[in-house]
C-alpha cells in the first residue's frame, strides 16, 4: 500500500445513505493508520447535524435531490438545482484539487454525484454501497465504472448489468444495548410503531384513528412519533400505550417487541433483518423508483412480514392484521422461523476486506 492514502467518503441526504457510509468509515478506522478520511454531503441533508461529531474534515455543499413529480413549484426547484450543480461542482473540484483524495466511497443519494462525477474527471478509484433492493440513480449512472458495487439486497444486481457487484448486505450503525424503562405489563404481547427520526404523519394518523375508534387489540403499544410531533401525539399515552419522540438507541426496542408496524426504508429492513423482527411494512408511495416496496418485498417475499400499500390500508385493516399475526401463533411463528432463516452477511467485514485488498494492491 503507498505510504499515505486519502480516503473521500460521500453520500447522504437522509440517514438510510449517512449511517452506512458512517459504519465503513468507522469500520476502516479500526484497520488504517496512515490516512486521511475526507467527506463531502449536503448541506441540507442529515449529515449537517451528524458530520461535526465524526471529526473528520468536510465539505457541504447547497444541492438538494431532484424533484420528479410535476408541478410548477417543482419545476422551479429543478431549475434552481442547475445553479445548485453548478456552484457545486466548483466547490467540490476545489476541494479535490486541495485535497487529492486517492479513494472515493459513496454510499448513493443526490450528494455523491458531484465526488462520484469528480472522480471519474480525474480517474480515482471508487467504490459504492446501494442500500435499496432497487438501486438509485446515482448507482445506475456510476456503477458500471465502480470498482465494486456493494449491495444491500441481494436481487438489486438484477438492474445494474455489466457492473461488479458483491451482496453484503446493509452495515448497521449499532450502538450499546441500553434498556429504557417502559412500564409496561410484558405478559402482553408488544408491537413496535416506527416512523423514522422525523416520524410518519401517515402512519401517526393511522395509529391514533385506531386508538379513537378503539380497535387496537389487548396488546402494548411503542409508538415513535417523531420529534416534532410528541406534543400533538402525547395525549394518546396510557398504560398500555408508550409514546416516544425519537429512541436513538433501537436494540431494546426491537428486542421488546414482537411485531413492527413501519415504512420500509433499506435500513428500516435491514434493521429487522439484523433483529429478527417480523413486520408490517407501509411503504412511502413516493419514495423514488418505489423502492420502499420493493425494500419490503423482500421479506414478504420469504413469507416473513406483510407488506400493505398506502391505497390500500385502513386503521381496521392495520390492525385486523396486527391481530391476526400476534393472536396466532402458528402464523407468529412460521413468520419468526422464517426470518431467522434468512441469509444475513457479516456486511462491514466484506466491505472493509474488499477495500483493504484494493487499498493494499495499489
Amino acid at each position: 500500500m503507498s505510504t499515505s492514502q486519502n480516503i473521500l467518503f460521500c453520500g447522504g441526504g437522509t440517514g438510510g445513505h449517512y449511517y452506512p457510509l458512517m459504519a465503513i468509515k468507522q469500520e476502516l478506522d479500526k484497520s488504517l493508520n496512515n490516512k486521511k478520511m475526507y467527506y463531502i454531503g449536503s448541506k441540507y441533508g442529515i449529515e449537517s447535524k451528524k458530520i461535526s461529531f465524526e471529526n473528520i474534515k468536510s465539505l457541504l455543499i447547497p444541492i438538494r435531490g431532484f424533484n420528479r413529480s410535476f408541478s410548477v413549484k417543482n419545476c422551479i426547484k429543478n431549475f434552481i438545482l442547475i445553479f445548485q450543480l453548478l456552484f457545486g461542482f466548483a466547490r467540490v473540484l476545489i476541494f479535490f484539487i486541495v485535497n487529492k483524495p486517492s479513494l472515493v466511497i459513496a454510499s448513493g443519494g443526490y450528494s455523491s454525484f458531484l465526488p462520484l462525477q469528480m472522480a471519474k474527471i480525474f480517474n480515482i478509484p471508487y467504490f459504492i454501497h446501494e442500500q435499496n433492493s432497487f438501486p438509485g440513480i446515482v448507482t445506475r449512472i456510476f456503477g458500471k465504472s465502480a470498482k465494486v458495487v456493494f449491495l444491500g439486497f441481494d436481487n438489486a444486481k438484477n438492474y445494474l448489468k455489466n457492473t461488479n457487484t458483491i451482496f453484503t448486505g446493509n452495515p448497521i450503525h449499532i450502538k450499546p444495548f441500553i434498556e429504557i424503562n417502559l412500564n409496561i405489563d410484558f405478559t402482553k404481547k408488544t408491537l413496535l410503531i416506527v416512523g423514522g427520526s422525523q416520524g410518519s404523519e401517515f402512519l401517526n394518523h393511522l395509529i391514533s384513528n385506531g386508538i379513537e375508534k378503539d380497535i387496537i387489540p389487548n396488546i402494548n403499544v411503542i409508538w415513535l412519533v417523531g420529534e416534532n410531533n410528541f406534543d400533538k401525539y402525547k395525549k394518546y399515552e396510557s398504560d398500555s400505550i408508550k409514546i416516544f419522540s425519537f429512541v436513538d438507541n433501537m436494540p431494546y426496542l426491537y428486542d421488546t417487541a414482537n411485531l413492527v408496524v413501519s415504512r420500509s426504508g433499506a435500513m428500516t429492513v435491514s434493521e429487522l433483518l439484523q433483529f429478527n423482527r417480523p413486520a408490517i411494512f407501509i411503504p412511502f408511495k413516493f419514495a423514488a423508483d418505489n423502492h420502499q416496496y420493493y425494500n419490503a418485498k423482500t421479506l414478504t417475499d420469504n413469507l416473513s412480514s406483510v407488506v400493505i400499500e398506502e391505497k390500500d390500508v385502513t386503521s381496521d385493516l392495520l390492525f385486523r392484521k396486527v391481530d391476526e399475526i400476534l393472536n396466532n401463533e402458528i402464523v407468529y411463528s412460521s413468520m419468526m422461523n422464517n426470518i431467522k432463516n434468512i441469509t444475513k452477511p457479516d456486511s462491514l467485514t466484506i466491505i472493509k476486506e474488499n477495500i483493504l485488498e484494493h487499498l493494499y494492491a495499489s
